[in-house]
């Protein structure tokens, strides 16, 4: 198994960032990185912020590299310098890289059976494990719809079962919780969903109110915050969400993506369970949660002296040029589900 260690340094130089004294110095980080979904590009963002730290990164990314090593984001590996990239799969000791490593990221696990082997090898070993879980593990509420850190969650959720073996184990954990993630080389579409319909000149169907907001944050800015844990020990054993500190609704969306595009939306609301294609927060063919979905960054800001240097309105505009260069505009896309909604 590849072990996690304790690693003997020279003096660290010290930097102090708002209230967090941190100790720079330069760790050997593995990133444990999933094949797939929202999650799959932070582990290449993460390595660049590391590396540009003074870190030496491998990233351990789970998955057959003959089937995934040429799609996004994993082709990009070979264009960052100094990264070391291992395949192979996190439950099987045998396929681990060779260590030992002082700070360990977890991207990848999202139950206890997936994270449990890794956990366990660094087990006594690492400075720093650190669990890139989700916000979506809170549990709703319409009434405050803000997550803050140490609100109630859902004792059904894998990731709440990690959390609680490495409170058990004793590791020197963090917990870092995204929402929506968006930018350059997603493997999961965010607002490319708006820009399909708008772009067509077709309708955004927007389940009702519409004014539902959601926190949405560019990659870069999750990667920054994961990249302020090595050497800050004030980030041991404690929660933080990642995400924008800026908030916008589903209807807001439309209108930022219209606006780049030129185009005024033609939204339509509806209720997704009159319609039979969607109930408890969930809508067939939609990108989101059809319910409010937003955190506050303000312990990370507090605690990590982190900020983040991206706001989607200001995003927008490349975003839809990255769309347009990708040629996505002139691909078939498949709206059965609107035409439902629609008919409806």
């Amino acid at each position: 198994a590849a072990g996690v260690r304790n690693s003997a340094r020279g003096p660290a130089v010290r930097a102090t960032s708002r209230r967090t004294s941190v100790r720079v110095r330069a760790d050997k980080c593995l990133i444990v990185n999933t094949k797939g979904g929202g999650h799959a590009f932070i582990g290449l963002y993460l390595a660049k912020e590391l590396l540009a730290k003074g870190h030496d990164v491998t990233i351990f990314n789970d998955g057959d590299q003959s089937k995934l090593s040429a799609k996004a984001p994993f082709k990009e590996y070979s264009n960052v310098r100094g990264l070391k990239v291992h395949w192979g799969s996190p439950v099987d000791y045998s396929s681990y890289p060779e260590g030992p490593f002082d700070v360990v990221y977890d991207n990848n696990g999202k139950d206890l059976d997936s994270c449990k082997p890794l956990i366990d090898a660094a087990k006594g070993m690492c400075k720093h494990y650190v669990f890139v879980a989700s916000a979506g593990a809170y549990k709703a509420n319409n009434i405050e719809p803000m997550h803050f850190e140490g609100d109630e969650r859902k004792g059904s959720a894998g990731h709440v079962a990690v959390e609680k073996y490495l409170e058990a184990e004793g590791l020197p954990y963090s917990v870092f919780q995204p929402l929506y993630i968006y930018g350059p080389h997603t493997a999961k579409d965010c607002e490319q969903w708006f820009v399909d319909r708008i772009i067509r000149d077709r309708p955004v169907p927007i389940p009702t109110p519409g004014v539902q907001l959601v926190t949405l944050t560019h990659v870069e800015d999750v990667a920054s915050m994961l990249a302020a844990v090595p050497g800050n020990s004030a980030a041991i054993r404690q929660h933080y969400n990642i995400c924008s500190d800026r908030q916008i609704s589903f209807v807001g969306i439309a209108k930022a993506v219209g606006k780049a595009l030129g185009k005024e939306p033609r939204i339509v609301l509806y209720s997704p369970e009159e319609v039979g294609t969607g109930k408890s927060g969930k809508a067939d063919g939609f990108p989101f949660r059809t319910i409010h979905f937003c955190a506050s960054a303000d312990k990370a800001k507090r605690e990590l002296g982190w900020s983040p240097r991206h706001t989607f309105l200001d995003d927008v505009p490349s975003l839809v040029r990255e769309y347009t260069s990708a040629g996505r505009q002139h691909k078939d896309v498949d709206f059965s589900v609107d035409d439902k909604i629609l008919s409806a």
